[in-house]
């Protein structure tokens, strides 16, 4: 006996919504996505590795939006502890502890843009308008990602986004498109918190992550 047509329904209904919803930017045109502006006074955190100056613009495909050479994305985050987040990742989701030699060999950088900047703004209710949903800051692989920031990175200085690591309801984070490679030219921290010492002071643990896992039966 075949289904009945309500079943079919609501199969195809269910199947839908098991399927990536972001649309391929330019399904619809962009004229008239929101912006959100990011001042000189914005305050900014990155983490990034002591040797390294902060301001770096990836081209190499590693990062959700980064563009293609020769121009570059750089990541900041508007609080502590979702540049913490952000900069540890997945090892931090799985484990609960940031490995004290990573730690190690990174710095917090406060940091401000030099000049005012536009972002084109993921988070606004309006974004949806344009084929925008949340899948763009958590889908993976960040091929369709990347193409979304290569579609904005015309009309605008960057994205404003909530990112995946970190949970809350508004953005959170920043991601600035500029030339490919460092920026010595942009102001840096003169005394850069070390990493480590950031975390704690923001909850982290920080430590030897376990190789093991003794499982212990629960009584009774």
């Amino acid at each position: 006996m075949g289904c009945v047509s309500g079943e079919h329904t609501e199969t195809t209904e269910t199947a839908s919504r098991e399927r990536i919803a972001l649309a391929e930017p330019g399904a619809r045109p962009l004229d008239g996505f929101p912006d959100w502006p990011l001042t000189t006074r914005r305050r900014l955190l990155r983490g990034h590795k002591t040797a390294n100056g902060p301001w770096w613009f990836a081209s190499t495909g590693g990062g959700r939006f980064d563009l293609d050479a020769p121009r570059g994305t750089c990541y900041v985050a508007f609080d502590d502890r979702t540049a913490i987040r952000e900069t540890v990742g997945e090892v931090l989701t799985s484990g609960g502890v940031i490995p004290a030699e990573f730690a190690a060999e990174r710095s917090m950088s406060t940091l401000r843009v030099p000049t005012r900047r536009r972002l084109a703004d993921t988070c606004a209710e309006s974004a949806a308008d344009f084929g925008l949903t949340r899948e763009l800051c958590t889908l993976t692989p960040y091929e369709l990602p990347r193409r979304w920031a290569a579609a904005l990175a015309d009309p605008f200085d960057g994205l404003r986004y909530q990112t995946r690591f970190t949970t809350g309801s508004g953005a959170n984070a920043a991601a600035l498109f500029g030339d490919a490679g460092a920026r010595d030219d942009w102001p840096v921290d003169a005394t850069p918190e070390p990493f480590g010492v950031a975390a704690r002071r923001c909850g982290f643990t920080v430590g030897a992550v376990p190789r093991t896992v003794r499982i212990v039966e629960p009584p009774g």
